[in-house]
């Protein structure tokens, strides 16, 4: 439904090319009653129109047709317009002009859900846009790149090394190569390995048997067994243990897998996705990464673009983060941002990536007093977030110092003044992660 001429037969083409049986409409009404004549499986619908607008349109299918996908279709920066359809129950939404392929994606994956949904009785994500295959905001350069990059590497089953900047969404394009490959029906596994303990790590994936170690009281089949058929994102692969790689090199090259504790081995059919934020060459270079084991994964590389290098998806992600904020704080008052809010977003520098963008927004639609967010009433480092520690430490007074405690000491003051990130404290100190999480462990006990 376009009450643009030229935009709608453009569409109702376009689809029909796809091989689509596509009905069109000039307005509202005449869409209603192709939707009560004839069982369509999803509609696509402007927003601004003369009379009955997209989101009264919106509005009366979903109740009549609840189950029926609606995709709405917004002008470029309205984002309360975005917001406003989502919160309404549509599938997802579009901003003009908008690419055509992602279009066809997007309708293709609110056919599929709905088909899926009528087989299996599953329930709708509470999010309506929050489906896997969503997830991926944007229309940019940069970002349509990045999704031919993964149309292409689903295609394979070869290994896959997921790298970029902490927070830019690497486990999200892990989730989406697996859900457009031949194994989407099978497991997703994941795995953080910086955030386990490394006597803890193998056991995790590779499994164990009773008594394989002390406090084994039962046997574990492992995250790899688990995975089998399907596919296992292993997040962080940089702070892997280099023990552990040689044992993950025998599953790339045999699918060979040994729990802990056992004399056996079993085979696993497991594709393999690492992600992880470091420079694994360097990694290599300094014996911290074996080298068999990053040509047998870095197979096809995809490189996840950081948030300052596709400011044109800002606004997008905005609406998105804001429809999903609003609906995790039903009584907020907050609805939409304001013209100088959305600029100082689009400005921002971003350090903490699309992850930091959501948490801006999510503060600032829990605290919000108003319908619509101020610039001033964005908490972020879109205002300032230090590449380092702000200000210089001062020791403490004690005259003497162990090398313990001034690492305990100087450790608790970088969290502080990251806020708390360890991510961002792990690379300030030049740690690992999973060294981090044992540091802070050994202090609280």
């Amino acid at each position: 439904m376009d009450d643009d001429a030229q935009m709608r037969d453009a569409l109702g083409m376009f689809f029909e090319g796809h091989g689509h049986d596509c009905e069109l409409a000039a307005d509202a009404a005449a869409a209603l009653g192709v939707v009560e004549r004839l069982n369509v499986d999803a509609v696509v619908c402007d927003v601004r129109m003369d009379g009955m607008s997209g989101f009264d349109l919106l509005d009366r299918v979903k109740r009549t047709h609840p189950a029926l996908p609606v995709v709405v279709i917004t002008a470029m920066g309205e984002i309360h317009d975005a917001v406003d359809a989502i919160k309404r129950g549509a599938f997802h939404y579009m901003t003009k002009p908008c690419d055509l392929e992602e279009l066809q994606k997007t309708v293709a994956a609110a056919i599929e859900l709905r088909r899926r949904q009528e087989g299996t009785e599953s329930v709708r994500p509470s999010h309506p846009a929050m489906t896997m295959s969503m997830e991926l905001v944007g229309n940019g350069p940069a970002m349509r790149s990045l999704q031919s990059n993964i149309d292409s590497v689903a295609a394979s089953s070869a290994p896959v090394v997921v790298t970029g900047e902490t927070g830019v969404g690497k486990e999200l394009v892990a989730r989406a190569i697996h859900a457009r490959g031949a194994r989407r029906n099978k497991p997703f596994v994941a795995v953080n390995t910086s955030a386990i303990p490394q006597e803890l790590l193998e056991g995790e994936v590779f499994g164990h048997v009773r008594g394989g170690f002390t406090g084994a009281i039962q046997s574990r089949k492992g995250l790899l067994t688990e995975a089998d058929g399907g596919t296992m994102l292993l997040d962080e692969i940089g702070d892997m243990p280099i023990g552990l790689q040689a044992k993950l090199l025998r599953v790339l090259q045999f699918g060979d897998v040994r729990p802990v504790g056992s004399d056996r081995v079993h085979r696993v059919d497991v594709r393999v996705i690492a992600s992880t934020h470091r420079d694994l060459p360097s990694l290599v270079r300094d014996g911290r990464f074996r080298e068999d084991l990053y040509f047998r994964l870095n197979v096809l590389p995809v490189l996840v673009p950081p948030l300052r290098d596709r400011r044109e998806d800002i606004p997008a992600l905005a609406a998105h983060f804001l429809a999903d904020a609003c609906s995790r704080a039903p009584h907020s008052p907050v609805r939409s941002l304001s013209p100088e809010a959305l600029r100082a977003l689009s400005e921002a520098p971003w350090p903490g990536n699309v992850r930091e963008l959501a948490s801006v927004i999510e503060r600032a639609v829990v605290f919000g007093a108003t319908e619509s967010l101020a610039a001033e009433s964005l908490s972020c480092s879109a205002n300032a977030a230090p590449a380092a520690p702000a200000v210089p430490w001062s020791f403490p007074s004690p005259a003497r110092w162990t090398l313990r405690g001034l690492s305990r000491e100087y450790t608790e003051w970088v969290l502080s003044q990251t806020g708390g990130d360890k991510d961002r404290a792990a690379e300030i100190l030049g740690i690992d992660l999973s060294t981090l999480y044992r540091w802070q462990r050994a202090r609280q006990s």
